[in-house]
């Protein structure tokens, strides 16, 4: 099993840090949902659902093991491309500020990833969105939410569960009507490079996608085939 773990020291207090984590209208700004439950109770269930435009929404259950308000929350979560299920520990405690104001330093650790198979495409995915996840949730808490599913100007189209390094990024799915999609690329297929370029984590695509421009051709090697693909502008679907 393998464990990650992330910091972050936000500029509000630990009760306001708190009530926005358990917030479903903020959640669908620091967690891009588009609808979630979660209920401020110990043994709780909870759900959030993403809607990425791809055949089926992707969703993520799970429970609230630990409840310590405004300090201590421990979730267990159900991974979906692997039979597995992790922890997440927050735990946020006071900084003190030359303004005189207390601000939170908030850690999180993640336990129980898997360490083969399935589970290192979707740990890699995991972790790469939580750290943006955070990043959010500090600019949501300053008063400029930003989106990070609609940072980039150009689209491909893939969602991917995660990718590896020397193996290549894992498709959950494909938004539909997406240039991957009309270049035929479907859940379960490995891309493994474009060019020179190879896939070997979710920040590569990140980089990959902001150095290319709606219009472009490239060719996917995907497995073991060439497939070319012309790139859009990014669709963005109202909220």
């Amino acid at each position: 099993m393998v464990s990650n773990s992330l910091e972050r020291l936000l500029r509000h207090p630990r009760e306001r840090v708190w009530q926005t984590i358990f917030d479903p209208g903020a959640a669908e700004h620091w967690l891009g949902t588009v609808a979630s439950v979660m209920p401020e109770r110990e043994g709780a269930a909870l759900c959030w659902v993403y809607d990425p435009g791809a055949r089926m929404p992707t969703t993520y259950g799970g429970r609230i093991e630990v409840l310590d308000r405004f300090r201590r929350l421990e979730l267990a979560i159900r991974l979906i491309a692997c039979d597995a299920e992790i922890r997440m520990t927050f735990e946020l405690t006071d900084v003190p500020a030359d303004s005189g104001d207390t601000h939170t330093r908030l850690k999180l650790r993640q336990d129980g990833f898997p360490a083969d198979g399935n589970g290192r495409f979707e740990r890699d995915g995991f972790l790469h969105h939580w750290d943006h996840f955070l990043e959010l949730l500090g600019d949501y808490l300053d008063g400029t939410p930003k989106n990070y599913h609609t940072m980039h100007k150009t689209e491909l189209g893939v969602i991917p569960v995660g990718a590896v390094r020397g193996e290549g990024m894992l498709v959950q799915d494909v938004a539909v009507g997406a240039p991957a999609d009309l270049a035929g690329v479907r859940a379960g297929d490995v891309i493994r490079s474009c060019g020179d370029f190879l896939f070997g984590s979710l920040d590569d695509l990140d980089a990959w996608v902001e150095s290319h421009r709606p219009g472009e051709r490239v060719e996917l090697l995907v497995g073991d085939r060439l497939v070319p693909v012309v790139l859009r502008a990014k669709q963005y679907t109202p909220s």
